[in-house]
């Protein structure tokens, strides 16, 4: 029933607001087009009439030759919206997955919910996945207050700096960015699970020297029932041996302590960044599938640094960059709960008497540059060459483990025995070419490719297309055909000595060719309607869905669906921004999609009763789930039930003081306590993942 109300509220809106859309169409047929010439000419029009302060390569998302979304840190505020992972679940299309350790990552149109890697995040340009996962969880937890705009792009080929993005790319943009007023401003929150969060964002200007600060911090006590952990499902009986009675279940521990700090300098054409992040979390679901202690905890740590330099030349733009980022995974817990029984390499049996431990670190670290020409001589081209070289490397791995052969005791199995390859390196060399053409005053054309030599690969070529036509000052269409791929991660390659999770050095590249085609209706001001329509044919898909537990190539993918997106108002002081997205397809044998939800249905609504009070409500529909071919309950067993579907409801009550330039916000998420689950993975957890029910959180915000 919940469903059926909330797909006909948003089919309501739809079908009003192109009612509403007639008359300004009838009148948009009398624009003498020609008056214009050039397509930027009608751009730069536009934002003048609408967006004064945006500059046009900012504001102007709806002529851009990809699928993007937008969304402005003010505004996010207002709904009561904490955080950047909750921001993202706003984006039609975009789902939340999660795995043993609890490292969320979001999932683009149902594009293989098992890997990390898939969508890249840049924060300021600068990339922000790690090497060991290929994930960015941990950024995940940024304060929204920090964050200027979050440009979403989906599908793939929508980078042209050396980063190859496969099912999307995020676009995190702070208040480092020199276009607008600087923003100095301290907050804090509280909330539940103990929740408390406080951070700053500063900038000053000597001269022409720009120094811009910002950095939070976050500790939650969160835990949440999970259970019963893999013990349960019969894949770790060794032998005549069951260890199916030392299944558990209990609290997993998914508490959060996270530091960020950030420094950018910016003088002339020069530009300093630096990033560091020190993110600690519990051992959640544990690193193999069992359930661990309390205090059982995962610290991965990162570092960036880069230095550049944009410089114009006439028609030339200049774009160098040099930069070095490390990054570490570290695992310190109970792995396997005391009595279970383990074989030793001469395959006699071990009982574990007091459980068996593991002390495990992987520390990498990657050197990275780019030079990146664009040249806009020839009328109405703007073309793109450039390069970026990489190289990816492991410099420690530790392993100490409760001892193999006696069952108790630690060893250090470092040399031996570690659990990652200690000599792992990978160089990378991409190549960009690219031309973006305003053919007349109604059509734009975005061609290009870019060339990567990987080492374990063989050379991909991921060429793109993009053709954009304005029929007229409102009303955008879209074509776009693109080819990408996802490199498999150090995870994936090179986990050695592990049951629950095997390597492989073999495994070739995810691959995906995108067929996309768009419609923007424009109104006035933020006011539009898109609607998307995607095929996907992906390939090589990368998982370890099995009973060995080894990464493998193992399916082709064809995925289908359409998103529609609306941005609009009701009344006279509100804003509503809806979509609804629906996905679906199948693999070569023709299975269903698995652990990918066909349906998607968002709103979030802002009504102003003053300038200084809004409330702000979000609604989240997700469908349900199936499961792999191969899921059961037990090994041998029947399989799984479908994860079941959802529907959540936030509320935020918001107030900003003009006078003394202060914000206070209240928001209660989940008000209904509805019960949220994101699937586990066969032969882990016999039950999903129960997520969190109703929460609180307080914000205040000082502007200086």
């Amino acid at each position: 029933m919940k469903v059926r109300v909330f797909t006909a509220f948003l089919l309501l809106t739809l079908t009003t607001l192109f009612l509403q859309a007639e008359e300004p169409i009838q009148e948009l047929a009398q624009v003498d087009l020609p008056k214009y010439t050039s397509l930027t000419q009608q751009i730069d029009e536009e934002l003048q009439q609408f967006t004064e302060t945006a500059t046009a390569t900012k504001a102007n998302e709806p002529y851009q030759p990809y699928i993007i979304s937008v969304l402005t840190g003010k505004e996010l505020e207002k709904l009561g919206i904490a955080t950047l992972q909750e921001a993202l679940q706003l984006i039609p299309g975009v789902d939340m997955s999660t795995d043993l350790l609890d490292a969320k990552t979001p999932i683009f149109r149902g594009s293989n919910p098992y890997a990390f890697g898939q969508v890249k995040l840049l924060i300021d340009g600068m990339l922000a996945n790690d090497t060991f996962y290929d994930g960015f969880s941990s950024y995940l937890y940024m304060p929204i207050e920090m964050i200027k705009r979050i440009e979403v792009v989906r599908g793939p080929g929508s980078r042209t700096d050396g980063i190859n993005a496969y099912a999307g790319s995020i676009q995190v943009i702070t208040y480092a960015e020199e276009i607008g007023e600087p923003v100095n401003r301290v907050f804090a929150k509280a909330g539940s699970y103990d929740t408390s969060v406080a951070g700053f964002t500063s900038t000053a200007t000597e001269g022409k020297l720009r120094i811009h600060a910002d950095g939070y911090y976050h500790r939650d006590d969160k835990t949440l029932f999970a259970g019963p952990d893999a013990a349960a499902t019969g894949a770790f009986n060794f032998g005549p041996f069951d260890n199916t009675a030392y299944a558990q279940s209990g609290q997993a521990p998914l508490q959060t302590t996270t530091f960020a700090l950030v420094l950018q300098l910016d003088y002339n054409a020069f530009t300093l960044k630096t990033r560091q992040t020190q993110f600690t979390h519990g051992s959640a679901y544990g690193i193999n599938g069992f359930l661990p202690r309390e205090d059982d905890r995962v610290y991965t740590p990162a570092y960036l640094l880069e230095l550049g330099w944009d410089e114009h030349f006439g028609d030339l733009e200049a774009i160098v960059k040099i930069g070095t980022k490390y990054d570490s995974f570290k695992s310190d817990a109970r792995l396997l709960a005391p009595g279970f029984v383990i074989q030793d390499s001469n395959g006699t049996p071990i009982i574990l008497t007091d459980g068996f431990y593991g002390l495990h670190e992987a520390d990498q670290r990657s050197f990275y540059q780019s030079t990146y020409l664009k040249y806009s001589c020839i009328d109405n081209h703007m073309f793109t060459i450039g390069y970026r070289l990489s190289r990816e490397e492991t410099y420690n791995i530790t392993t100490i483990t409760t001892n193999r052969d006696t069952g108790s005791g630690l060893v250090d199995y470092s040399d031996t025995l570690p659990f990652s390859d200690p000599d792992a390196q990978r160089d990378t060399a991409m190549f960009t070419l690219q031309d973006q053409w305003e053919i007349g005053t109604q059509w734009g054309l975005l061609y290009g490719i870019n060339i990567e030599n990987a080492s374990l690969t063989q050379t991909q070529y991921d060429p793109r297309i993009s053709l954009v036509y304005q029929s007229n000052i409102q009303r955008i269409f879209k074509a776009i055909y693109s080819h990408s791929h996802r490199n498999p991660s150090w995870q994936e390659l090179y986990t050695l000595n592990n049951n629950a999770r095997v390597g492989n050095t073999d495994l070739k590249p995810e691959t995906v060719d995108a067929f996309e085609l768009a419609m923007i209706q424009k109104f006035n001001g933020k006011r539009y309607l898109q609607i998307n329509l995607f095929y996907l044919m992906n390939k090589d898909q990368i998982d370890k869905n099995n009973a060995a537990h080894v990464y493998l190539n193992n399916q082709n993918t064809n995925i289908y669906g359409l998103e529609l997106e609306l941005s609009t108002s009701l009344l006279d002081n509100d804003q509503l921004y809806a979509s609804y997205s629906y996905v679906d397809g199948s693999d070569e044998d023709g299975n269903p999609l698995p652990n990918v939800a066909h349906h998607l249905a968002k709103v979030s609504y802002l009504y102003h009763f003053t300038p200084e009070f809004n409330v702000g409500t979000v609604l989240k529909y997700v469908g349900s789930k199936s499961r792999t071919d191969n899921d059961p309950i037990i090994v041998g067993g029947p399989q799984r039930n479908n994860t079941p579907s959802y529907f959540t409801a936030d509320l935020a009550l918001h107030y900003y003081n003009y006078a003394n330039r202060f914000s206070l916000t209240g928001s209660v998420k989940n008000i209904a306590d509805a019960e949220v689950y994101y699937p586990s993975e066969p032969y882990t957890y016999v039950n999903d993942y129960l997520q969190e029910g109703r929460t609180f959180m307080f914000t205040l915000s000082k502007d200086f």
